[in-house]
């Protein structure tokens, strides 16, 4: 499962303050039970807070305040970015009576404003990924994340040109006999829920996503002050001439507009692969949500060839 959980912080409707999405957050968890858990923009504190709701067999992994550099603290302002993103790595070492096999699960939360940080920061992640796997290559990789960009954008395609990882959920939907998936268009909803489905608010995704893919940068939150629309309609028509046509055309025909991705590449020695078998975006509410993302959850079923 991928989760971006929204931080602990001030919320304009006291319903969606973590101290109430807790327990729905533990709800989620708890009914799909998910191997591997990656959640983006926890604070320590409140990870801590979460971690003693959720099942005793849940054990964090990427969190090590006694460990953290403290010259990494202090913001960045590389790449038109405000600040420094973090990529957590963990090797999972699966054994049994016949076979061992090595998983390497990546998980990231790429800049929310900066297209040109996205692209920048998608371009380390691929070299990360490939100097992992010469060191291990017979792990499968797993790379979860808040991408704040959809599928045909460059960083999405920066990660899967060449078929250098795969994205579940185009694999699954051009395999329904083997895999199961939904149509639910998009994973942040901002507060507004199930409603994001609508036909009229995936055009206004295809819009705002085509202004954030040319370098616009947009507010963070979905507000529901009309005062707030008024304000970045005026900034859009502002930034009309950054607008790129190509990217329109690649996303008007688009009805997946997730920010939340799975994606996986095999074994670079071709001996171990992974077959996806279900992805889906869960946990859909209209009201007492317990994020401003919904969750995307993956099964896969994992081979091992051993003689190739």
């Amino acid at each position: 499962m991928t989760f971006n959980i929204r931080f602990d912080g001030i919320e304009h409707d006291p319903n969606n303050h973590f101290t109430k999405r807790v327990y729905r957050l533990t709800e989620t968890i708890e009914k799909w039970q998910p191997s591997i858990l990656n959640v983006q923009e926890p604070f320590a504190n409140q990870l801590l807070h979460w971690r003693s709701h959720l099942p005793t067999y849940y054990q964090y992994i990427g969190y090590q305040p006694d460990g953290i550099d403290r010259n990494l603290e202090h913001p960045s302002s590389h790449w038109n970015s405000s600040g420094a993103q973090t990529l957590n790595i963990t090797r999972f070492h699966l054994k049994n009576d016949d076979q061992s096999i090595n998983i390497l699960v990546f998980n990231t939360h790429l800049h929310v404003k900066s297209e040109q940080a996205r692209q920048e920061q998608t371009k380390i992640i691929r070299l990360t990924i490939e100097q992992w796997q010469k060191k291990y290559p017979t792990a499968v990789v797993l790379l979860f994340g808040d991408f704040n960009s959809v599928p045909k954008q460059a960083a999405y395609n920066i990660l899967t040109s060449s078929d250098f990882l795969h994205d579940t959920w185009t694999i699954c939907i051009s395999q329904t006999s083997i895999c199961i998936s939904n149509s639910f268009s998009s994973t942040f909803h901002g507060w507004l829920g199930s409603i994001i489905n609508t036909y009229g608010f995936q055009l206004l995704q295809s819009i705002l996503f085509t202004f954030l893919g040319s370098g616009v940068q947009l507010p963070y939150e979905i507000s529901k002050r009309l005062s707030s629309y008024i304000d970045i309609s005026k900034e859009l028509w502002k930034s009309r001439q950054m607008l790129k046509f190509s990217e329109l055309i690649k996303l008007w025909s688009l009805h997946r507009f997730h920010v939340d991705w799975i994606l996986y590449r095999n074994s670079i020695d071709d001996k171990r692969s992974l077959q996806p078998q279900f992805i889906v975006v869960v946990d859909i509410r209209s009201r007492n949500y317990s994020s401003d993302h919904f969750p995307v959850v993956a099964l896969f079923q994992l081979n091992d060839d051993k003689e190739k």
